[in-house]
């Protein structure tokens, strides 16, 4: 096996290793909102939600404060990023 070989199967392997890992954080997270008998807990799935838009709201505010974009480039980009799956809903596929 060729150094280019080697380095390229090298690669797919952490790429592999590291969607492996990704899944399971997943699943762990998914036992986060299940309730005992396994049903969506809906007061789980609204704290993680708020969770979530914590952290994207501090994440926005950072960007300007930080004056990485305005506000208005902030919103802009989102509208295009809404569009990436053909519907302006306000919402991106996970």
């Amino acid at each position: 096996m060729g150094l280019i070989n080697w380095i390229f199967d090298f690669y797919q392997h952490s790429r592999i290793e590291r969607a492996t890992d990704e899944a399971r954080e997943l699943r762990a997270e998914l036992n986060t909102i299940r309730n005992t008998r396994g049903d969506v807990d809906g007061e789980r799935m609204l704290r993680a939600i708020g969770e979530l838009a914590l952290a994207v709201k501090t994440v926005q505010r950072l960007a300007v404060e930080k004056g990485l974009c305005t506000e208005a480039e902030f919103q802009r980009r989102a509208r295009e990023i809404d569009l990436e799956d053909g519907r302006a809903d306000g919402m991106s596929p996970p």
